[in-house]
């Protein structure tokens, strides 16, 4: 079986932490992270002379160059395709330079479309950005923006993957001022997520869980817990949930949104005391008994999973007013 690499586009734009843990949703933000092609290394089949490396120059062959100026409007705002081919081949320039990215692998060509759509897609959320801070008075002083270039370039440099700021800027295909207007981006982002990450006191439930694997298993579970079980101890005996079972199966405090819908329903259904029936989610059947709610502070661990999960909200919701309009698309919509 050959092994397949994810190729993950990583822009100085970082504005989500994808969460992870039984029970919990991811919450990508607009432009944190994609996933662009997968490459799968082959795997010769007998001796013989390998075939050279598929670089940039290789991808850029195959790349989509619109002919039209205008690639996409914001707000009547244009990104240019001069802009737009810019930043795509510096994108191509860095997953190639730091996941050793073969373009001669079919499989990979086979996705570079859908790369392209999405290098466009965080264009577009990255001019946003930039309108929904102005639009708010947000500006970045100059004493912080050198600070946080300095600290940026620092700790690329830090990697030990180029030698020089120089090495890196030649590698990756980056320019100083797209370098410069990204860290400025991501600055601007960190502000709308401070401003519209959502309060530090809300409603939450304190929950325990028990998971299993079987809609039988469960039933099994409920009717021991109608005769008198103890939840903690079925959930120690039954769980499947390596990280609470141990612990009765007791999840702790957490605000609406944290869970997967399903769950995060039920939970948010019950009073202190009361026990729900199966809740089927993507983990299994879940048996969820609510111990206590009430406003209270949001956990320091959970804290930026909610201020990411508010702000996705809020700029999606913002996403969605805008006047967006994508003159151009590059790969086939899925069935």
């Amino acid at each position: 079986m050959k092994k397949q690499m994810a190729l993950t586009l990583i822009l100085l734009l970082l504005l989500a932490i994808a969460m992870t843990g039984c029970g919990s949703k991811g919450t990508p933000a607009p432009t944190a992270t994609i996933e662009p092609p997968t490459a799968t290394p082959s795997a010769a089949a007998s001796p013989g002379p390998m075939m050279p490396v598929g670089g940039v120059d290789v991808a850029w062959k195959l790349v989509v160059k619109p002919e039209q100026p205008v690639v996409a409007r914001v707000n009547g705002v244009e990104i240019s395709t001069e802009a737009y081919l810019k930043q795509l081949q510096q994108q191509l320039y860095y997953v190639t330079d730091l996941y050793k990215v073969d373009w001669n692998d079919e499989q990979t060509q086979a996705a570079l479309p859908e790369f392209q759509d999405q290098i466009l897609q965080q264009m577009v959320q990255f001019e946003l950005v930039q309108q929904l801070a102005k639009a708010e008075g947000i500006a970045i002083p100059d004493a912080e923006f050198e600070a946080e270039l300095i600290s940026a370039m620092n700790q690329i440099l830090r990697t030990g993957t180029y030698k020089t700021w120089d090495e890196y800027l030649s590698v990756t295909g980056t320019d100083p001022l797209t370098f410069e207007s990204q860290v400025r981006a991501s600055l601007l982002a960190q502000k709308l997520l401070t401003a519209h990450g959502g309060p530090a006191e809300v409603e939450q439930v304190h929950a325990a869980h028990i998971l299993v694997g079987t809609e039988e298993t469960g039933n099994e579970v409920l009717a021991k817990l109608k005769a008198g079980g103890s939840f903690a101890d079925l959930a120690k005996e039954y769980s499947t949930d390596s990280n609470s079972k141990d612990n009765g199966g007791d999840l702790g405090w957490f605000p609406q949104g944290m869970m997967v819908s399903e769950f995060d329903a039920a939970a948010f259904a019950l009073q202190p005391g009361e026990t729900s029936g199966l809740v089927e989610t993507s983990y299994g059947y879940h048996i969820i008994r609510v111990l206590e709610r009430g406003v209270r502070s949001v956990r320091a661990e959970l804290l930026p999973y909610y201020n990411q999960l508010n702000f996705q909200r809020w700029f999606e919701a913002e996403l969605a007013k805008a006047n967006v309009e994508t003159l151009v698309t590059f790969a086939e919509p899925s069935p």
